[in-house]
């Protein structure tokens, strides 16, 4: 009798003892899907999700993962996706790679480390419709989830926004697809030019100068960038400047293809989508566009990024006083139509 009981206690208290660590391990275990788009130039779903808890995670084939949409004729689905270690077929997703804020895993292989962020692609059968939102759900196998919204606008629609991708230990900011600006606002500035100077400038952050207006795409689950006409969008200005000769002021950009370690593969264009500011358009905020015509690109690896870099430009007679260069990323206050952004 008293060995039952002793049994008995033993067994209740190791049961308490495992429901005690499960409710740790939940408590410590959280998700945060923070970029889901449908992308246009693969015709697949791409999401991120960081580990913003304390408690590694794995195990991937338990995971959940949930998409709610319409398609192009209206019908809604709402799907579990199984999970499958190759390139997923119809309706089945992929982890393709875990990183610490960027490309590079740089412990335990295959497990998501607390601050690491994990990428996954999905194939979605039929796909999203044009102009529509759907929304992805995941989550973890023990019960800790997190979901996010995307947009399908139909077309490629790429924002630089202020957060950060890092390359080889390098801070990069972030181009985002079908993602409008959700921030409070980052201004991005050239350094003086001098009244009548002439030249080029990069642009950077203004209050904190060794961030340069370096944006980029990662090309995860990307082989191809069709040739297209670009319209890039500019939310721009002078400032200080004071008095511009029409066609004389422009913001342009530089295209190129960076690799996974750092090193320029390939660059596209430079100078690319002069977008000229006219007289009257001197020192106010203002949008303006330019257009470039993309050759296109076959991806060499898909671990590489596509990289945008920012650039104010005077030319014939310069400022009429000493001034900056500016333009403004990631202002959720801006209507869409007057924020910096490429369209395809």
């Amino acid at each position: 009798m008293s060995q039952g009981i002793l049994t008995s206690a033993d067994n209740t208290a190791l049961n308490a003892e495992k429901v005690s660590v499960r409710e740790g391990e939940i408590m410590r275990t959280s998700v945060e899907v923070v970029r889901a788009a449908q992308l246009t130039w693969a015709d697949t779903l791409r999401v991120t999700v960081d580990n913003n808890g304390q408690t590694k995670l794995a195990s991937f084939g338990r995971w959940d993962f949930i998409v709610r949409y319409y398609d192009s004729d209206g019908t809604y689905y709402a799907k579990w996706l199984p999970n499958i270690n190759g390139t997923p077929g119809d309706n089945e997703w992929q982890m393709v790679r875990i990183g610490l804020n960027g490309p590079t895993e740089y412990f335990e292989p295959g497990i998501l480390n607390p601050q690491e962020d994990m990428v996954i692609l999905a194939k979605l059968n039929p796909p999203p419709g044009d102009g529509t939102t759907g929304e992805v759900i995941v989550a973890t196998p023990n019960g800790i989830k997190d979901s996010i919204y995307f947009f399908n606008p139909g077309y490629t629609l790429l924002v630089p926004h202020a957060e950060n991708t890092t390359i080889a230990g390098t801070r990069y900011y972030e181009l985002a697809e079908a993602a409008p600006d959700d921030g409070t606002a980052m201004t991005e500035t050239t350094d003086l030019f001098t009244e009548g100077e002439v030249g080029r400038k990069i642009l950077k952050n203004e209050n904190d100068s060794s961030r340069l207006a370096r944006h980029v795409f990662s090309l995860t689950g990307i082989s191809e960038i069709p040739s297209a006409n670009w319209t890039v969008y500019y939310r721009c200005r002078t400032f200080d400047f004071q008095g511009i000769n029409d066609n004389e002021i422009s913001f342009n950009l530089d295209v190129l293809i960076r690799k996974a370690d750092g090193t320029v593969r390939t660059t596209l264009a430079t100078k690319a989508a002069r977008a000229y500011l006219e007289t009257d358009e001197v020192d106010t905020w203002v949008t303006k566009s330019a257009n470039y015509n993309f050759p296109g690109y076959t991806v060499v690896d898909d671990s590489d990024y596509l990289e945008i870099v920012y650039y104010g430009e005077t030319q014939g007679d310069g400022p009429g006083h000493d001034g900056y260069m500016q333009i403004r990323i990631d202002d959720s206050n801006l209507d869409e139509a007057d924020q910096t952004r490429i369209e395809a």
